[in-house]
C-alpha cells in the first residue's frame, strides 16, 4: 500500500493531490500503530517498510523528482522512485513519518535494524536542516536520541559529518527539550571511543565549544548535566588525539573550573566538571602547552571540597617528575595545596582531600629544585607538621617525616 503511490508517482512524474493524500493517510495510520508496544517490532521487520519511510522524509534539495524522469532504483533502494521524493510529499506526511520512526526507535530490539537501514539516519538529520516546523525538529532530536541509545557496537555508524552538524544545530535550539535530547544523542555517540576523535576534530572544536556553552550557560539542568557528562566521557578516551585536543582547546579547562564556583550549576554538573579536571591532570604533562592552563584551573577550582577530585588531580599531576617544578613555581598553587592539606571537616571526603594533598606535598618535596619553594611556604610546612601529629618514633621513616626533614634542611 505504501509503495504503490511511489511507483505510480515515478512512472508519471506528475504527483497528483490524490497520491499525496494517499501517502499522508497511510503515514498517519502508521504513526498511530507505532505507539502500540506490540506493533513496534513487526512494523520494523516488515519487508521494505523502513526503506519506503525513508523515501517519505528524504528532503535533499538537489535530488528533486523530475517530470518524465527515468524509472530507476533510488539512492535508498526503492525501484522506481528517485531520491528526494519527500520534497513532493505533504508536510503532514513527512511529520507522520518522522513521528513513526521516533516511536519505533524507542524499542531497543529495533535499533540495530534501523541503524543499518540505508539513508535512515541521514534522512532524519536532514529534516533538521530542511523542515520549518519546530515539532518536526523536536521529533528528529528525539529520534536521534533513541537510535543512539543502548548499542555501542553500532553507534560508530552514526557519527557522520551530517549527523554531527545536525546535533550542533539541535544543541543550540530554542526548546530546552530539544537541546537536552541532542545532548543525550551526542553523549551516546561519544560513548564509542572511535567517535570521540570525530567529535573533538569536528570543525576544529565546534562541538567542544557548543558543549562548553551548554555547561556554563544553559538554563536547563538536564542539558547541562548531559553536556558535562559528555565532556567527562571524552576525557576518558583512549585516543590520545582526543584528549590532546580537549587539553589544548581554548578556555575549556578554565570554564570547567569556573562552573565549580557557579551558583546556577547543579551538583551533578559540578561533579562531572571536577572529575574531568582530575582526568585531564592525569594525562597532561610538562612540557605540554596546556600544563599552565591546567594548573591555573586547578588553583581556581581548589575551593571545591564536596569531593576529593581536585586534591587528587594535584596528587596525580605530581606523580610525574617533570611536572613538579612547574607545580611549585605556579602562582597560587602551593597556597591552594596547603589549604587542602589543612582542611577541617568531619567525614571521609575531608579525610580523602587532606590525604591527597599531603601525598602531593610529599612528592613535590622529593624534587631538589622544588624544595626551597615548599620550605618557604608557611602553609605547606604547617600542613605537613599537622599531618605528622600522632606519628610515633617507629614512623620516623614515613614519607611525611622524610618530607619534613628534607624541607627543614632546605630552609
Amino acid at each position: 500500500v505504501m509503495e504503490r503511490p511511489f511507483l505510480h508517482l515515478s512512472s508519471s512524474g506528475k504527483p497528483s493531490r490524490d497520491l499525496k493524500l494517499a501517502v499522508q493517510k497511510v503515514t498517519k495510520l502508521l504513526a498511530m500503530y507505532s505507539l502500540v508496544p506490540e506493533a513496534k517490532y513487526p512494523m520494523v521487520h516488515t519487508p521494505a517498510l523502513l526503506t519506503v519511510l525513508v523515501k517519505v522524509i528524504d528532503t535533499r534539495h538537489l535530488n528533486r523528482v523530475r517530470p518524465h524522469g527515468p524509472s530507476t532504483p533510488g539512492h535508498n533502494g526503492v525501484r522506481g522512485s528517485a531520491a528526494g521524493t519527500g520534497l513532493v510529499m505533504t508536510e503532514a506526511a513527512r511529520f507522520n513519518t518522522i513521528a513513526t520512526l521516533t516511536n519505533l526507535a524507542a524499542a531497543e530490539e529495533n535499533r540495530i535494524t534501523m541503524l543499518t537501514t540505508i539513508g535512515l539516519v541521514d534522512s532524519i538529520a536532514r529534516i533538521v536542516q530542511n523542515e520549518r516546523s519546530d515539532v518536526a525538529r523536536q521529533c528528529s532530536a528525539l529520534a536521534l536520541m533513541n537510535l543512539s541509545n543502548g548499542d555501542k557496537d553500532h553507534v560508530p555508524e552514526m557519527a557522520s559529518e551530517l549527523l554531527l552538524e545536525t546535533l550542533v544545530t539541535l544543541i543550540k535550539d530554542d526548546l530546552p527539550e530539544t537541546r537536552r535530547n541532542a545532548a543525550v544523542a551526542l553523549f551516546n555517540v561519544a560513548c564509542a571511543d572511535e567517535n570521540t576523535l570525530r567529535v573533538a576534530r569536528y570543525k576544529d572544536g565546534v562541538i567542544l565549544d557548543a558543549l562548553l556553552e551548554i555547561v556554563t550557560s544553559d538554563d536547563s539542568d538536564d542539558s547541562r548535566a548531559e553536556a558535562a557528562e559528555t565532556l567527562f566521557n571524552m576525557s576518558c578516551s583512549d585516543a590520545e588525539e582526543t584528549t590532546d585536543r580537549m587539553a589544548n582547546h581554548p578556555g575549556l579547562l578554565e570554564s570547567l573550573a569556573s562552573v565549580l564556583h557557579s551558583q546556577r550549576a547543579s551538583i551533578d554538573v559540578k561533579l562531572y566538571c571536577a572529575a574531568t579536571l582530575r582526568r585531564m591532570a592525569e594525562i597532561i604533562r610538562a612540557p605540554m602547552m596546556s600544563q599552565g592552563a591546567l594548573l591555573s584551573a586547578l588553583v581556581k577550582a581548589s575551593s571545591w571540597t564536596r569531593t576529593s577530585d581536585i586534591a587528587e588531580a594535584l596528587d596525580a599531576h605530581a606523580e610525574y617528575l617533570e611536572n613538579r617544578v612547574a607545580m611549585a613555581e605556579h602562582h597560587g598553587l602551593l597556597n591552594a595545596l596547603s589549604s587542602l592539606a589543612q582542611i577541617t571537616g568531619v567525614g571521609t571526603e575531608s579525610q580523602k582531600i587532606q590525604e591527597a594533598a599531603i601525598r602531593c606535598i610529599e612528592k613535590l618535596a622529593r624534587d631538589k629544585e622544588a624544595r626551597p619553594m615548599l620550605a618557604n611556604n608557611e602553609g605547606i610546612m604547617m600542613g605537613l607538621t599537622q599531618a605528622s601529629y600522632g606519628l610515633g618514633d617507629e614512623d620516623s621513616s614515613s614519607p611525611i617525616q622524610q618530607a619534613l626533614k628534607s624541607l627543614v634542611a632546605a630552609m
